[in-house]
């Protein structure tokens, strides 16, 4: 109990300034303010500047599960705008099967920027784990549960099925709106280790058809999407490593209102896709080397029959190639930079005013002159200062801290 008190503490103390690390590993449920819509708008250089952020190599670490700990990034994207995406996690076992958990995870999408700050408690069956987790918050009708079933068959695979239930009692605790069909999120991600130089991962995040009545503004919101991704990784020989990583989304959103079909006011789809190949050598003990490419396609059409301003479509073709090497200089410092250079074709277009539409197309390129610092050697705990320099203009293009602090 010691040892949790101290872990509990350090993990509020760094929560204000970390970070986590990115993954498949978290369910993506429906949340009420896509309403609203994202409150940032997306640039040129955005989507570079995000993965630029990311630790490096980009892959390679297959689809591991959460583990105790801190890990994340926070970085400056813009002159007022950061892009953080930061989990914890910490867990207490006891002398029975049952076990008491505590996961948060900060981070955005294509919908806006969210929090889960998730309780919960399991227990240990065979091979199996068997949890239930409440997102905590104030208004009751703002909980969501999550119930999660984790088959751990040996060293290295798993299979994890998640069911969420977002706003699960909602309709019971306050009288504004109401979901006539409820939202359900069905997750499921693994990881195969299907032979020693080769392994495969994936998820499925499904985010059924739901129907929601909001009464004070006199509208009903359909929503559902759908995202899934899978990835390889293969070790050639004793120098070289390779990985692919394919990811694609597709959700729709109508909004409607409640006088009938024709006081329609939003009609939005959405599509997303993202292609990642890279590959690894180790040119000596002390020195890494990485090479990557990446396409990366998103289709976006915000349709608004009452506002012709607001009617909107976005179109991003996106092409990179990415390298870097880390050098380990001392046994706790190491040099690890990297450049990016990403050509961007991208559009956003008002069909209604069309003096409004604007294009981007060029080339964007930036480099990183990062410093990693070993922090715990025992555990492998390491903290990352992620500088960044604009390539094709003399500028400044970011700081940015990552952080790997297992428990």
């Amino acid at each position: 109990m010691r040892t949790l008190f101290r872990r509990g503490v350090c993990l509020l103390l760094l929560l204000g300034t970390g970070g986590a690390a990115a993954d498949w590993s978290n369910p993506e449920p429906f949340r009420r303010d896509r309403v609203e819509g994202r409150e940032f708008d997306y640039n040129a250089e955005s989507f570079l500047h995000r993965f630029s952020f990311e630790p490096k190599p980009a892959l390679g670490r297959g689809s591991p599960l959460p583990r105790d700990g801190l890990f994340g990034l926070a970085g400056s994207s813009r002159s007022n705008e950061l892009y953080v995406d930061m989990r914890a996690q910490a867990t207490l076992e006891t002398e029975s099967p049952l076990f008491f958990g505590y996961r948060f995870h900060r981070t955005e999408d294509f919908d806006g920027r969210y929090d889960e700050n998730l309780v919960g408690f399991g227990a240990h069956v065979g091979p199996f784990r068997v949890s239930v987790w409440g997102d905590v918050v104030g208004a009751k009708e703002d909980i969501d549960i999550h119930g999660e079933l984790l088959w751990l068959p040996s060293a290295g695979n798993h299979l994890r099925f998640t069911l969420v239930a977002p706003d699960a009692v909602y309709n019971s605790k306050q009288g504004e709106g109401e979901y006539l069909r409820k939202p359900y999120t069905y997750y499921l991600d693994g990881q195969w280790q299907v032979l020693d130089d080769l392994r495969l991962y994936g998820f499925i995040n499904h985010n059924d058809h739901m129907r929601w009545r909001e009464n004070t503004r006199e509208f009903t919101l359909r929503d559902r999407q759908h995202s899934a991704g899978v990835g390889v990784d293969l070790r050639l020989n004793r120098y070289w490593s390779a990985s692919v990583e394919l990811e694609g989304l597709y959700g729709v959103r109508r909004r409607d209102g409640l006088a009938g079909p024709d006081e329609a006011d939003q009609r939005l789809r959405r599509s997303f896709g993202l292609a990642t190949v890279e590959l690894r050598q180790w040119l000596r003990d002390d020195l890494q080397a990485w090479y990557g490419a990446r396409y990366l396609h998103f289709d976006e059409t915000d349709r608004r029959p009452r506002d012709a301003e607001e009617h909107v479509r976005y179109e991003r073709r996106e092409t990179m190639v990415y390298g870097g090497v880390r050098y380990r200089w001392t046994d706790a410092v190491s040099f690890a930079p990297g450049i990016f250079v990403n050509y961007a074709d991208n559009t956003e277009r008002y069909p209604d005013v069309p003096g409004e539409s604007d294009s981007d197309r060029g080339i964007y390129a930036k480099l990183t002159p990062s410093v990693e610092l070993l922090v715990d050697r025992r555990r492998g705990g390491y903290i990352t200062l992620n500088p960044s320099v604009r390539l094709h203009r003399a500028a400044f293009g970011g700081g940015n801290i990552q952080a790997y602090l297992p428990f």
